[in-house]
């Protein structure tokens, strides 16, 4: 089953997202225990403090010689001192705490989650966590032998806890201390990190696998509309093809049939017996002729294609041009100037059938000023600069609505003696350079102004 384009944006979306949130809530935990670990020392010290205030008084009540205590003795002081602990520590959030007696070295007392069943007679006594219990005592033991507050921040896999030792003082003798710890990273936490972290880095590569096929895919789809859009376009020019061979074909009828005429009227006249005589054989012979031109415009019209385009210079073909007519410019009337772009970049193109194209429309352009005028050739990179422009302009009088469109259409003409083929000519030689050819008004709204655009080197396909 084919998943579209959409469906397949909008997966790899909703993937990126909940990658994101996962990412995003692990990053507020591990924000959020980075915190705790900055106030476990304050909070802490507060703890340590108030259990040593609510317990001093008990742990002074410790028999004064241990070996002789019995079991009812410690248990009930391990009572009453869970109970301070417990009632102590309910203040302060996330800590865990208790006592330890110097003599007889035990715990007691401990407050810790979880807490621990209550021990059956005879069994063991309460006392700190057990993972923790071995560095609980080793800090215990230091705080009472150096007499100040310890406090240690250390990895106890597979979590990492803060830990406050304090030595208990009765007068000048230290009796016992107090424990309180902080779970930085509890194993809970470190599996529900990992957890989001799995289901975060999951989350984000499937989104990338996911874009990278909708990247593949996508140039595929490209691939396959570039080829469509060539296709159409091929269907298209060939409809236009088709659509100037019938007017082609309408318009060789029209031109044939006058010449035609003029042959079968005086080769009539010759079958009566009347002539033939010089001035009849000069009109079958001028007739004659006219047919040769309207067959030798077809065929050019029919071969106006390039085929051997290389890397040239529009500019000499424009200089070349503007030289040619400058000797009919002048006999006119005509001014004929120039403004060639010396920076214009390259362009693959044929020379010969592009100087046709620049004399047919500097042929129509004195046409139109037959009585003096401006002749002007520029070349340009164009605007968007992928392309490069030539023009021809005028100071005639312009191009009305009505013909220009009709323009390039083959056999319309406004001359007298015209085939109307020479635009329609200049205009296929154009498209086969892959390039267009316009006419509009003069900027100065006097005249006409006909464009070449030609793409350069680097943009033809």
């Amino acid at each position: 089953m084919r998943i579209s384009l959409q469906a397949q944006v909008v997966l790899v979306s909703v993937l990126f997202v909940g990658a994101l949130a996962a990412l995003w809530t692990t990053g507020v935990s591990v924000v959020a225990r980075e915190g705790r670990r900055e106030t476990a020392r304050a909070r802490l010290d507060r703890a340590g403090q108030a259990l040593a205030d609510r317990g001093r008084s008990l742990l002074a009540l410790a028999p004064r010689w241990p070996e002789y205590a019995g079991p009812k003795e410690w248990d009930d002081l391990d009572r009453r001192l869970a109970a301070e602990a417990a009632a102590t520590l309910a203040r302060f959030e996330a800590v865990e705490g208790g006592y330890y007696l110097r003599d007889p070295q035990r715990f007691l007392g401990s407050a810790f989650e979880p807490r621990l069943p209550e021990p059956k007679k005879g069994g063991p006594r309460h006392g700190p966590p057990p993972r923790e219990a071995g560095l609980i005592e080793e800090q215990v033991d230091s705080a009472i032998r150096s007499r100040q507050p310890i406090f240690l921040v250390k990895a106890v896999p597979p979590g990492t806890v803060a830990i406050r030792t304090a030595p208990v003082m009765v007068d000048v003798h230290v009796i016992g201390a107090t424990w309180t710890m902080i779970r930085l990273l509890d194993p809970l936490f470190l599996d529900r990190a990992l957890r989001t972290y799995q289901l975060a880095a999951g989350l984000a590569l499937g989104g990338v696998v996911l874009s990278l096929l909708l990247t593949f895919n996508l140039a595929r789809t490209v691939r396959r509309h570039a080829a469509e859009r060539a296709r159409l376009q091929a269907e298209v020019r060939r409809s236009e093809r088709l659509a100037a061979l019938g007017q082609m074909l309408a318009g060789v009828a029209h031109e044939l049939r006058n010449p035609l005429a003029g042959l079968l009227a005086n080769v009539q006249l010759w079958q009566r017996g009347i002539g033939p005589d010089a001035e009849s054989m000069g009109d079958v012979v001028g007739e004659a002729n006219r047919l040769e031109a309207i067959i030798a415009r077809l065929l050019q019209f029919s071969r106006a294609g390039v085929q051997d385009l290389a890397p040239g210079d529009l500019n000499a073909v424009v200089a070349e041009v503007a030289r040619l007519a400058r000797a009919q410019a002048e006999a006119q009337g005509v001014r004929v100037e120039l403004a060639l772009d010396p920076g214009l970049p390259p362009a693959l193109l044929s020379a010969p059938t592009l100087v046709q194209v620049f004399r047919n429309l500097a042929t129509n352009a004195l046409h139109a000023m037959p009585h003096g005028g401006t002749l002007r050739f520029a070349t340009r990179t164009h605007p968007s600069g992928k392309a490069i422009e030539a023009s021809v302009e005028d100071t005639g009088p312009g191009l009305s609505a009505e013909v220009k469109a009709h323009l390039f259409e083959p056999f319309f003409t406004t001359k007298e003696d015209g085939t109307g083929l020479g635009l329609a000519i200049a205009r296929e030689i154009v498209l086969a350079h892959q390039g267009e050819l316009t006419a509009e008004p003069t900027q100065k709204g006097r005249g006409a102004a006909f464009r070449v655009v030609l793409p350069t080197t680097e943009q033809r396909h």
